[in-house]
């Protein structure tokens, strides 16, 4: 039996669970993810976070993120903000931690100021970021602008005048299926720039192939292209509202890029750990 934390942020929801000393490798938590993430077969979850030990004395530990079919994913945002609390809970007792990534190494921190379920962590800069993007299909004409964006993963991010209007399933799947995308494909992010610094923002997500709440990578894009894109007229960060809730993307004094929103534990138990295949 495998004791784990079931968490959420903005509604992006995760089975959690400590590697360090069940050692499952790579292949046996694809097998886990894909037999405990159903929803009616299982516990339930968009993916699972192991925390695990670290590979280079620069981070405290490892995080590794599966998606709900079983295949690897390079990072997770809102993911990375759940395990930072599992973390905490686990031992691990300075404000901010650094921890590996298959996407290269992160750090995250409390906020003192905020609300207290509230994690914010630091990324890199945006550097693989394009306008313009073409795509081997047609792309549906309530898109009206269409970037890419690399933020730890693969994002689509389609401008819409009316987020409300987007059949995301359909749409998502559309373009997350492009040909010029292979072989990794992309997530499909739909966003609506509001007044100020105000963005509204759905997902349909590779791995689910299905529409998230939340997704804290894609926010960081649409956070991101809107920065560079369109900026507001001050350095505030922006709010992006998501079908789960709200997170913010900032910077900080030292202009070091963030997303910051909840992590949130929701319950504790235990699953049977799935037998190894042939």
């Amino acid at each position: 039996m495998v004791s784990f934390t079931k968490m959420h942020g903005t509604g992006n929801d995760f089975i959690v669970f400590d590697n360090r000393s069940l050692r499952l490798d790579p292949d046996e938590l694809s097998t886990c993810a894909a037999t405990w993430c159903p929803r009616r077969r299982g516990v339930g979850a968009d993916g699972l976070l192991a925390l695990d030990v670290p590979e280079t004395s620069a981070a405290d530990y490892r995080m590794h993120y599966v998606n709900a079919d079983g295949s690897r994913a390079t990072m997770c945002g809102n993911g990375a903000r759940c395990l930072f609390r599992f973390a905490r809970r686990a031992g691990f007792q300075n404000d901010t931690l650094a921890f590996e990534t298959d996407a290269g190494l992160y750090r995250a921190a409390t906020v003192p100021e905020g609300d207290p379920v509230d994690v914010r962590l630091f990324v890199p800069d945006v550097t693989d970021l394009q306008a313009d993007v073409a795509l081997d299909r047609s792309v549906p004409e309530g898109v009206r602008e269409l970037y890419f964006a690399h933020t730890g993963t693969e994002h689509l991010v389609a401008v819409v005048d009316d987020l409300d209007a987007v059949p995301v399933r359909k749409w998502g799947r559309r373009l997350r299926h492009d040909p010029s995308l292979a072989p990794s494909g992309a997530n499909v992010n739909f966003v609506e720039p509001k007044e100020g610094h105000d963005l509204e923002l759905r997902t349909y997500e590779k791995g689910v192939e299905a529409e998230t709440p939340s997704c804290g990578t894609g926010v960081l894009a649409g956070g991101a292209i809107a920065e560079r894109f369109f900026p507001p007229k001050s350095d505030s960060a922006f709010r992006v509202h998501t079908p789960g809730g709200m997170l913010s993307v900032g910077r900080t004094v030292d202009e070091t890029l963030y997303l910051q929103g909840p992590a949130v534990s929701v319950f504790e138990g235990r699953v049977e750990r799935p037998e190894a295949g042939p």
